[in-house]
């Protein structure tokens, strides 16, 4: 009976790690189907009746062939914060997917490891609205072989940010300037909380100057390349990349600035470095070094003897 509960524990136990081995199988073949493109956000400025254009790279990082899939959508800022609601087309009113045009088909086969360069045009329409507009070239990739009407995929995106000239405002604030208060050693991050209050996209620019206790500047950071959507706030982040023994009191200032170059915000804060993990180390060698002596005086004795002639 000894014998047979053992077995019987046995079969169990392998059942369980084949149906674990048949999930890992299951979530690789779900996780094996993708895309990358290059770039994944472009920024726009078209005057009305005017086409410019543009390459997106795309390629199959999958594990097989897939079926892509392309569309464009519209979408608009949620106020307040980053998130963006897809909206569909309104009847008499062309929007941002009717001004791009891809010379790709709306759908195609795409083979394992391929690259495909599909150049797009922008046209904006003669009595295009000044201000933002907001757009996503989506491609989706399902497995080419797969079945029935229900494909679950993946997909990427570019996003697609237009300004139209006109009557515009591109206006922001800094909400707050934020970084670590204490740090041991680089790099040390910064977050900035920055609203858009104005009409079309806004990517703030600025820099942060970093200045030691003495007040010499020991780093600057650049700010740049992330949008903020027009009633948006976003969480923008910069790093100072610094390597080396950080000691003292250090104070970063933030200065950003609109489209015009004229200074939005001027914000400073205070952080504290000190190499604790270094002074440590070295507290814990003396230590070592005075008890190693300490034993070796104690337990360890020389003499020397004359020998008589």
């Amino acid at each position: 009976m000894k014998n047979l509960s053992r077995i019987t524990k046995v079969v169990v136990l392998c059942a369980i790690l084949f149906s674990v081995a048949l999930v890992g199988i299951d979530v690789a073949l779900a996780g094996s189907t993708g895309l990358t493109i290059q770039p994944v956000k472009v920024s726009e400025t078209v005057e009305p009746g005017e086409s410019i254009f543009g390459q997106i790279t795309l390629k199959n990082e999958s594990e097989g062939a897939v079926s892509v899939e392309v569309t464009v959508e519209d979408f608009i800022p949620a106020a307040g914060s980053t998130n963006i609601q897809f909206v569909g087309r309104a009847e008499g009113v062309t929007t941002v997917r009717d001004w791009i045009t891809l010379n790709v088909p709306e759908s195609f086969i795409f083979e394992k490891g391929q690259s495909r360069s599909i150049t797009y045009t922008i046209q904006a329409p003669p009595d295009a609205e000044p201000g933002g507009h907001f757009g996503v070239v989506f491609f989706k990739a399902t497995d080419a072989n797969q079945q029935g009407s229900l494909k679950v995929g993946t997909r990427v995106g570019m996003l697609v940010f237009i300004t139209v000239p006109g009557n515009q405002l591109q206006k922001g604030s800094v909400l707050d300037f934020s970084g670590p208060f204490f740090v041991q050693k680089g790099p040390v991050n910064f977050t900035i909380k920055f609203e858009n209050t104005g009409t079309v996209h806004f990517e703030p620019k600025g820099t942060i100057t970093i200045t030691n206790i003495f007040g010499k500047e020991v780093g600057v950071v650049q700010v740049a390349g992330q949008a903020v959507l027009p009633t948006g706030v976003r969480d923008l982040s910069a790093t100072w990349d610094v390597s080396g023994l950080l000691l003292g009191r250090y104070v970063a200032e933030l200065n950003i600035v609109d489209g015009e170059g004229r200074e939005l915000t001027a914000n400073r804060i205070a952080f504290y470095a000190f190499p604790i993990l270094y002074v440590i180390a070295f507290l814990i060698t003396i230590l070592a070094l005075f008890f190693g002596i300490k034993f070796f005086k104690k337990n360890i004795k020389i003499s020397i003897s004359k020998k008589n002639k």
